[in-house]
């Protein structure tokens, strides 16, 4: 799997029991460091789901493992992927924003994630990289 952080179980505990905006700032954090999203997905492509209202949802996680906890019931197939955070900044965000998706960032097994439009990502994740750089 490619380089990403090493997540024990204690930490992997600890972070996925946070409220749904502190995994969100984590997620900011973590890929702002690492550069790497991850994503779900299988032969077909990448796993989306829909939110309430019926908007197409697709979630992304800082870390391989939270990706995995999720991928029992409808995503049961899939395994992780990662998308380098440039690439996700330039093409992702702008195509989802494009064909009205939506992000969900960091879900768990039981918590959804943060729903955000992927503009607001995008420069939430540009303003973490700029801090650093």
């Amino acid at each position: 799997m490619e380089n990403s952080y090493s997540l024990n179980r204690q930490q992997f505990q600890a972070v996925s029991a946070l409220a749904s905006h502190q995994r969100y700032q984590h997620f900011i954090g973590r890929v702002s460091d690492w550069q790497l999203v991850w994503g779900l997905r299988n032969e077909d492509g990448w796993v989306t789901a829909s939110d309430n209202s019926g908007n197409t949802v697709s979630p992304f996680w800082p870390h391989p493992d939270y990706a995995i906890a999720c991928t029992g019931g409808e995503w049961a197939g899939n395994s992780p992927a990662s998308i380098e955070v440039h690439h996700f900044l330039n093409r992702w965000l702008p195509g989802m924003e494009k064909d009205g998706m939506l992000a969900a960032v960091f879900p768990t097994p039981t918590m959804q994630g943060v729903v955000v439009s992927p503009h607001q990502l995008q420069r939430d994740i540009e303003e973490q990289l700029s801090s650093l750089e």
